[in-house]
């Protein structure tokens, strides 16, 4: 039986279609159904039928489907770790992404990966937002994906990567402009805008404002940074309740004002996975790899606040154990590859994003 051709039968059992999977193999059609062909024959059941344009599998072919794809994942697993012992690690993966967190963390993150474990595995990585992302996760689009904790599922597990406060986010001329800090009672006769209780986040921030600022009008709502920031940009009274992300750089003429009493872990990002999935052997190693990056601790993101101006404390700019992450609207030196002389210089001009 040739291995080939078992590979061949698994990715047209998951395209369903002849010509795609084809392309997907970079093979011809021809060789592809000669090789199925042969397969059935040398099996002696039909694996497949016809389904309109496209091809479905058999009853028997579904089984058949089922004791394959584990002996191929075990194969694939097998050569990796092989490789692996050569010094030269090997395979690849899907990464599903939030905005927030691929200017400051996620790059660190890769360049230490790399560094670890070699420029031979391949990392696709996808954007989007934390829901979708899940969704794809779970239907086994992605392998892993960093978002945020939105549903309780057993089979699903999270290592805390990244944490984000909950800011004031101000105009230039607003009165909190100046201020080191501002209090919820302060805020409450404020016109706020913040994010929409139909998404996980929003409900986290209603969740606050129903015990710390009941009654209060929200103004208008925005599912990301960005969104928010183009609000307050365009209205100097209004004022932006807002986690403190990259989404918010651009804006030259806001402000960032730490809330009283609101900690730096309000919001987590993690590292989603499904606990009971394969794992192909570079998977393996990127879960490992992230759960012991900076020593296990979340880290702090928070803004270095270049064109937003530095309205922190003192006792804010001090380093914790969780250490911070820094934005400088993307760090030169933090960049995969960054050309020669960037290393160590701010890029000006700020990324924005979208909430996950």
């Amino acid at each position: 039986m040739n291995l080939s051709h078992l590979y061949y039968f698994r990715t047209l059992a998951e395209v369903q279609h002849y010509t795609r999977a084809a392309e997907k193999l970079f093979i011809t059609q021809p060789t592809l159904s000669n090789a199925v062909s042969q397969l059935e024959k040398e099996l002696g059941i039909p694996l497949f039928e016809k389904d309109g344009r496209n091809v479905r599998l058999t009853k028997q072919g579904r089984e058949f489907n089922a004791y394959i794809s584990q002996a191929l994942d075990l194969v694939d697993k097998a050569i990796d770790v092989a490789h692996e012992q050569a010094g030269a690690p090997s395979g690849s993966f899907d990464l599903g992404v939030i905005y927030t967190i691929q200017a400051d963390y996620l790059p660190r993150l890769l360049r230490g990966f790399r560094a670890k474990y070699g420029q031979n595995i391949r990392i696709n990585t996808f954007q989007g937002l934390t829901e979708s992302l899940v969704d794809d996760l779970v239907a086994g689009r992605y392998d892993v994906v960093f978002g945020s904790r939105i549903r309780e599922r057993e089979d699903l597990g999270y290592v805390p990567v990244v944490s984000q406060r909950l800011v004031a986010l101000v105009h230039d001329y607003s009165p909190f402009a100046m201020r080191e800090s501002v209090s919820f009672e302060e805020l409450s006769h404020a016109k706020v805008y913040t994010y929409p209780t139909t998404t996980a986040l929003g409900r986290e921030v209603d969740d606050v404002l129903r015990e710390k600022m009941p009654g209060i009008t929200i103004y208008g709502t925005a599912e990301d940074e960005i969104t928010l920031g183009s609000m307050v940009d365009s209205d100097s009274s209004a004022v932006g309740l807002t986690l403190e992300t990259l989404g918010i750089l651009p804006f030259s003429r806001l402000k960032v004002v730490p809330i009283t009493g609101m900690p730096d872990d309000f919001h987590m990002v993690y590292l989603i996975y499904r606990k009971n999935a394969f794992q192909p052997r570079s998977v393996e190693n990127f879960i490992q790899y992230v759960q012991e990056f900076n020593d296990g601790n979340p880290m702090v993101q928070r803004l270095h606040m270049n064109s937003l101006g530095d309205s922190r404390t003192a006792s804010d700019r001090t380093v914790t154990p969780g250490r911070v992450l820094r934005s400088d609207a993307l760090l030169g030196d933090e960049l995969i590859g960054a050309p020669e002389g960037l290393a160590g210089k701010s890029i000006p001009g700020g990324h924005g994003g979208i909430r996950g």
